[in-house]
């Protein structure tokens, strides 16, 4: 596969650009996008062959971050403690409507997101020499459970989107949740708990058609919305879907493959009659095999993805975290498919020398890729390049006033210096 790459390279560290600074990376490197740093109409990426392209026919790879626990919230990352009846994000808004009443609940939760995220972030992360984002959603982001549109559906992504764009940063748009769960786990917005393939009712029991239609509903809108839009690098239809039951769900691989890669195509195909021009990214659970050959759908324009956690040794011991990724990397490039390949997700936890080394293999293997995450607690090690306090808040029993305190206070928090410095090492 490398030797097929045409590589964009920008030699040396670093270069300055109307007041940006951009570190140039060692392989596809951040483009200085235009003179502006915007990105504009000519800065569209499609997927040709194993590259994206821009319409200057310049090679672009993404190097970025995750935006996790934004709009999906997930516990162990986030200002919240799990209680018996809220562990999740549904939950959560269910738990303080229950309490506070629908009013002072929007209120609450554009309060926690007007904090998490604030535009100095995206000047932050464009400092890192970052290019783009991967920003998780899920249904609850722009509808309730039964598909009644919020009347300010698009407002706060547009907001996200516009900013990243105004900095030369692309926008990978991640269901990270579908209607009803794929997956029936926390970051989908809904925690089966012990019963994950139960609460995966978007692909089981007697919602998930309606779910599905609802899902697909979504993606056409969001099409109509962003076609044509520069700054949205890509649509990612479903992410890790069946993921903790992968291998203990009692489908065959021929079964499961068939319940998410019919999903994927029809919704290649309704996206298609709407935007022709976006790339739509597949993720795998979890690996080559389990994504189809893409010819075998007509699929054109698409980027694969998949995500790699090596949990057993987050010291790299005997370079577990390197072999780990080589590995998946590795099963990647055997199948061979002629599309990008995209690292969506992925942590190389506790030891700095196994993250210059990492990342600097997959540039070398021409990976796009988005680490996991931008922020995260200070006890949760290096799952986070910004690190907020360890402090929580109880949602079934603390009052009003001290989880909008609580939440107003996500947008202080401090720089993870030792990931930063060993990010920033990687890519010279």
């Amino acid at each position: 596969m490398k030797g097929s790459l045409k590589k964009v390279i920008i030699a040396g560290a670093v270069i300055v650009a109307i007041g940006c600074i951009v570190f140039a990376l060692s392989m596809g490197g951040v483009i200085n996008l235009n003179g502006s740093g915007k990105i504009k109409s000519k800065d569209f990426l499609k997927a040709q062959g194993t590259e994206l392209k821009n319409e200057k026919g310049e090679t672009v790879y993404l190097k970025g971050i995750n935006i996790g626990n934004y709009f999906v919230q997930e516990f162990w990352m986030g200002p919240c403690k799990y209680t018996d009846n809220v562990t999740c994000q549904k939950e959560l808004e269910e738990k303080l409507v229950e309490r506070f009443g629908q009013e002072k609940t929007d209120k609450l939760i554009n309060t926690f997101q007007d904090n998490f995220f604030t535009e100095k972030d995206f000047d932050y992360i464009k400092e890192l020499g970052f290019n783009s984002i991967r920003l998780p959603f899920w249904y609850g982001t722009f509808a309730d459970a039964e598909g009644n549109w919020k009347k300010d559906a698009f407002k706060r992504v547009d907001w996200f989107v516009n900013e990243a764009g105004k900095r030369g940063l692309y926008v990978i748009l991640d269901m990270h949740g579908a209607f009803g769960s794929q997956n029936g786990s926390d970051h989908s917005g809904i925690d089966g708990r012990d019963a994950k393939k139960t609460a995966s009712e978007f692909f089981f029991g007697d919602n998930a058609e309606k779910n599905q239609k609802l899902y697909y509903e979504m993606w056409e809108k969001i099409a109509e919305h962003y076609k044509g839009n520069p700054v949205v690098a890509g649509y990612d239809l479903l992410n890790e879907p069946y993921c903790t039951y992968r291998y203990n769900s009692g489908l065959s691989d021929d079964e499961l493959h068939k319940l998410v890669w019919d999903i994927y195509d029809v919704a290649y195909d309704r996206i298609r009659k709407i935007d022709k021009d976006h790339v739509v990214i597949m993720e795998a659970t979890w690996d080559s095999w389990d994504l189809p050959n893409p010819k075998d759908y007509d699929w054109t324009n698409v980027m694969y993805e998949y995500h790699n956690y090596e949990y057993s040794n987050y010291d790299n011991e005997n370079n577990a975290q390197i072999q780990s990724m080589k590995r998946k990397i590795n099963n990647v490039n055997i199948g061979h498919y002629d599309v990008p390949n995209y690292m969506g997700e992925f942590n190389y936890f506790n030891n700095m020398d196994a993250w210059v080394e990492g990342l600097k293999l997959l540039d070398e293997e021409g990976f796009n890729w988005s680490i996991w995450s931008y922020k995260c607690r200070t006890d949760n090690d290096n799952w986070g390049v910004q690190k907020i306090a360890s402090t929580t808040v109880d949602l079934e029993n603390d009052s009003y006033e001290d989880i909008m305190e609580a939440w107003s206070n996500v947008s202080d928090a401090q720089e993870n210096t030792p990931l930063v410095n060993a990010i920033k090492e990687s890519q010279k």
